[in-house]
């Protein structure tokens, strides 16, 4: 935990996936078969990376990914709709938020 004398811990981004959305964000991912088979257990996964990045201090910015437009997304900036992507489009989504952080 922070002390009032240090620097915040920088703000983090975790991807999210909507219920409704999980099959046709499992179907677009290039790495879609590595994923959980339910949008419940990806969820409980998702909440306890959150919870443990809470835990240690740092906001957890949560950055939901649409299966209608990440594709162009991603083709715009140079990536595949997979891990690469989500790492980019969270990067960008945190920073556009926060600014840079050190």
């Amino acid at each position: 935990m922070n002390t009032s004398d240090e620097k915040p811990l920088p703000a983090v981004g975790a991807f999210w996936i909507e219920q409704a959305d999980y099959p046709a964000a499992l179907a677009m991912f290039d790495d879609g078969d590595t994923f959980p088979p339910s949008w419940q257990e990806w969820l409980k996964m998702a909440k306890e990376m959150k919870k443990g990045l809470e835990a240690y201090g740092h906001p957890v910015m949560k950055v939901h990914i649409d299966p209608a437009t990440f594709p162009a997304w991603c083709a715009a900036h140079g990536t595949t709709p997979g891990r690469q992507g989500r790492k980019a489009f969270v990067a960008a989504a945190v920073k556009e938020r926060y600014g840079e952080q050190d």
